[in-house]
């Protein structure tokens, strides 16, 4: 616990406090809020890492509630795991109504785990409760762009450290399409970075990376999305055919935007707009039987 309250923190079968009752009047169901589900790994010398759940809650104090407890519950498997924490009653007493957190990190989990996961109050008011589904994800990545050279340096952190791990470029569309081979950080190994190539920074470059274990769950940063990096580059790919007379612009990103034909002026170089040629659409653009004026323009 923060904010100086005296916490004891217990394993609990569960059991005691599985059945709810209705809540005092002055109890509001809004006293136990913002559960947040993230992993952290546990390492011993001389033993493997492990991978934990951390759950972090908030509550508001009241003399009504002596503590909090924390189950998950496998979904693949049905097991079941809980822990408590008791508040020193006369502190929680005169600190009521005050906010404080809650850290729970004493759960072990597996890599690609479905989990769901409650958290209670002590007694349990059946008003006052969270509950979360949660995929356990290993990796994380840490990346940085050399520009020049047209590196990603990608480096990996929170996986197993007996464990292989894929880390690759990819394009975003409705998949992850592939943009360059994938390269092998070894769970052995000291160095979890690679260096990884790319032809253009498009908003759907994304990084992505998996534990070398079959079916394991993929996960994806694509720090591009924003149009830091990325201006004319999605315009590359406008094309006219004069045997079809059509125009067509193909984005080599899934990026929405409004598009439409315009006759370029001499007098003032503006592209004034051709009336109902306006197109939206996040993929391909086409046009056909468009006329071959020289200054018929696409914007």
């Amino acid at each position: 616990c923060l904010q100086g309250i005296h916490c004891k923190s217990t394993p609990s079968s569960g059991i005691f406090n599985s059945f709810c009752h209705d809540a005092p009047a002055s109890l509001s169901s809004m006293a136990l809020k913002s559960m947040k589900i993230s992993t952290v790994m546990k390492c011993v010398q001389g033993s493997p890492c492990s991978l934990h759940l951390n759950i972090k809650g908030t509550l508001s104090l009241d003399e009504n509630i002596r503590g909090l407890e924390i189950c998950s519950l496998s979904l693949d498997t049905q097991q079941s795991q809980c822990a408590n924490v008791r508040f020193a009653r006369k502190k929680s007493k005169i600190l009521n109504g005050k906010k404080v957190q809650v850290q729970f990190n004493c759960i072990e989990v597996n890599v690609a785990q479905h989990i769901y996961v409650t958290m209670k109050t002590v007694p349990n008011y059946c008003e006052v409760k969270l509950s979360q589904e949660y995929y356990v994800e290993a990796g994380k990545f840490d990346y940085n762009v050399d520009r020049a050279r047209k590196i990603i340096s990608v480096n990996v952190s929170n996986f197993l450290q007996d464990q292989d791990y894929f880390v690759r470029l990819c394009h975003k569309w409705f998949t992850c399409e592939d943009v360059g081979a994938f390269a092998v950080i070894k769970g052995k190994e000291s160095l979890k970075s690679v260096s990884l190539k790319y032809s253009q920074l498009l908003p759907c470059l994304c990084i992505e990376g998996w534990l070398a274990i079959p079916d394991a769950r993929r996960i994806q940063l694509c720090p591009f999305e924003n149009g830091k990096y990325y201006t004319e580059v999605l315009w590359d790919n406008i094309v006219y055919n004069p045997a079809t007379q059509t125009l067509a612009w193909e984005p080599a990103c899934p990026v929405l935007v409004m598009v439409n034909l315009c006759r370029l002026m001499k007098s003032n170089d503006h592209c004034e707009d051709i009336q109902n040629s306006s197109k939206n659409s996040p993929e391909k653009v086409k046009y056909s039987r468009v006329d071959t004026h020289p200054r018929l323009c696409m914007k």
